[in-house]
């Protein structure tokens, strides 16, 4: 129990987790950690011995404890289902794990990534043959025509341009066509238009739509066609032009997803995650220009979740794109709510010609990846000149190698798989970068004033008297920082009349950031969660504000507190940093950088 919270409640003393695998071991229904479940993967139909399918099947309940993505079980499954078969289709028929020799594995995996990854669960099979299981267990090394990291080529900033312009009017146009209908409709439910009027059939019609997901239809027919009144209406458009009246069709979801990954450089199941934002920074405003997303990232385990802010600087912005796609998919979540099924995705479309069923999000499966090839191979067909492989893989590498720094993932995996990966990056960029690091750091390492005292984790005398001698100052000063009394939102202040920013004698007025170039500045080992946490949050906010904007008011700041965390704590310990953050440690952070705690 640490001394700021409180000790958890335990579960009753009978409790036990429900299992993943069913009575007879060919079921498996996972959970994640959060508590969402994960899928039902069913073996019964699958050939072979009982026992063998149940002792693979327990091989993948055991390598799967700690997956938390429901594709991860998805490839899993397919995988060991084509093994079930395979093995019974062999001459002789493999029909017991004991039978999984090291000549059959290797002839049956060959050189296809997905058989060879399966090695992680067939190995956990209970019976596995020792040498097979040394063999799955040993790196193996690449065949020759494989071996090395093959250089990647981004698209041109000016591909780059094209692709977001393309994708961008795509969704405009769906948004303004949805707006259109709903201001319609809205001033129709208002009593603004009468019956008779023009508009009155196609209201009637809209608000059907936008109640069920679906249009009117003949609730006897055969085919359940739409009602002649509701194809009158609406001009005999067909059912799909009817439809992407008030909901965005596969294809406007494809170029949202499209507009993101350019903007932001997100992966594909980052983005089928991803809910609306909850939260605004300046949520005071009527038409918040900043929008704070949360992000879900599986493969970064218990870092998986962060926060991108976007700010809303006007148009070609990250922040007026999402502001636009927030409005193309605003009405299918309103639908949903009415129709009992509240979603809080951001990517949620009509996904079909039929009913209010198909009204859903694009979370699960290759949904998202159709509607990309859905998305392009409309424009193109528009005439619209795209370069080649305009897909989420390359178009995530090119943002990546564009933008010139991490996007939802750490810098040493940004410069190792796509920085250093790139030709174009390569070529062009290491003498600037080299420079400009060796600038900042050397800028920071003049200006960096803060002390650090790290031992200091309790209340006492034998505290307060380290912390005098380590800063350099008054112990009856320490005890008061010991003591909590004089904490800023990252560190303590030892002289806050007297600062190296104001005016001798005078409360110190300038930001909190600027404690990092103070002398009068002390941090314990206490306060580090929360300069790493601040560190991260600048990192976040880099990527959302314009180059002169981050240049002029934040470079120098995240310099100086990277220089910090760089000279204090080493780089495998923040996750455990950040892990320590309280939530009300991140509001204080937060509150900080808006400037909502300057004197």
């Amino acid at each position: 129990m640490s001394g700021r919270g409180r000790r958890a409640v335990l579960p009753p003393t009978d409790y036990s987790k429900v299992p993943a695998l069913d009575a007879d071991g060919l079921v498996l229904r996972p959970v994640s950690g959060a508590g969402k479940p994960l899928g039902v993967w069913d073996f019964r139909d699958s050939p072979g011995p009982v026992d063998f399918r149940r002792a693979l099947v327990a091989g993948l309940a055991a390598q799967g404890r700690g997956w938390g993505s429901k594709d991860t079980y998805r490839t899993n499954a397919s995988t060991l289902k084509l093994l079930l078969r395979n093995a019974e289709a062999a001459d002789p028929p493999v029909a017991a794990v004991g039978q999984i020799t090291v000549e059959w594995w290797k002839q049956w995996t060959g050189d296809i990534h997905d058989r060879r990854v399966l090695a992680a669960v067939v190995r956990r099979a209970p019976g596995l043959p020792e040498a097979t299981r040394v063999f799955m267990e040993t790196p193996r090394r690449r065949p020759l025509a494989r071996r090395g990291r093959p250089r990647k080529q981004a698209h041109s900033r000016e591909e780059l341009r094209r692709i977001r312009g393309a994708a961008a009017a795509t969704v405009r146009a769906g948004r303004l066509r949805i707006a259109a209908n709903t201001a319609v409709l809205r001033r129709w439910r208002a009593g603004a238009i009468e019956r008779g009027e023009g508009d009155w059939p196609l209201c009637e019609v809209l608000d059907v739509l936008a109640r069920t997901g679906d249009l009117p239809r003949y609730p006897n027919s055969a085919d359940h066609g739409v009602t002649a009144y509701a194809e009158r209406a609406f001009g005999f458009e067909g059912n799909a032009a009817s439809l992407s009246r008030l909901f965005a069709t596969p294809a406007e979801i494809g170029a949202a997803a499209v507009l993101l990954i350019v903007h932001e450089a997100w992966n594909l199941s980052v983005l089928k995650k991803m809910d609306v934002p909850t939260w605004w920074p300046n949520a005071d405003r009527e038409d918040p220009a900043v929008h704070q997303v949360g992000t879900d990232k599986a493969r970064r385990g218990r870092r998986r979740h962060a926060s991108n802010t976007f700010i809303d600087v006007g148009e070609g912005s990250s922040g007026r794109a999402l502001r636009h796609v927030l409005e193309l998919t605003a009405p299918a979540r309103t639908a949903l709510e009415a129709l009992g099924r509240p979603a809080t995705k951001l990517l949620v479309g009509h996904r079909g010609l039929g009913g209010g069923e198909n009204l859903r999000d694009y979370a699960l499966g290759s949904a998202l990846d159709g509607a990309i090839r859905r998305w392009q191979q409309q424009v193109r067909a528009g005439g619209v000149d795209l370069p080649a492989r305009v897909h989420a893989q390359a178009l995530r590498h090119s943002a990546q190698a564009h933008h010139g720094r991490a996007r939802n993932n750490n810098q040493a995996t940004h410069e190792r798989d796509y920085q250093l990966q790139d030709e174009d990056v390569r070529a062009a960029s290491r003498g600037a970068v080299e420079l400009g690091l060796a600038q900042a750091l050397a800028a920071a390492r003049q200006t960096v004033a803060m002390r650090l005292v790290e031992e200091v984790d309790a209340e006492g005398e034998a505290s307060a008297e380290l912390v005098a001698k380590e800063a350099g100052i008054d112990v009856k000063v320490a005890r008061r920082i010991v003591a909590g009394r004089l904490r800023t939102p990252v560190a303590s202040c030892a002289d806050f009349l007297n600062s190296d920013h104001s005016t001798a004698g005078m409360p110190c007025a300038v930001s909190f950031l600027l404690c990092f170039a103070c002398r009068n500045a002390v941090a314990t080992g206490r306060d580090l969660p929360r300069i790493a946490y601040l560190h991260q949050t600048l990192e976040s906010l880099r990527s959302a504000v314009p180059p002169a904007v981050w240049a002029a008011d934040w470079a120098t700041h995240h310099a100086r507190i990277g220089d910090f965390l760089t000279t204090y704590t080493t780089t495998e310990a923040r996750p455990q940093l950040l892990a320590a953050v309280a939530d009300s440690e991140r509001e204080l952070i937060h509150a900080m950088l808006e400037r909502r705690l300057d004197p």
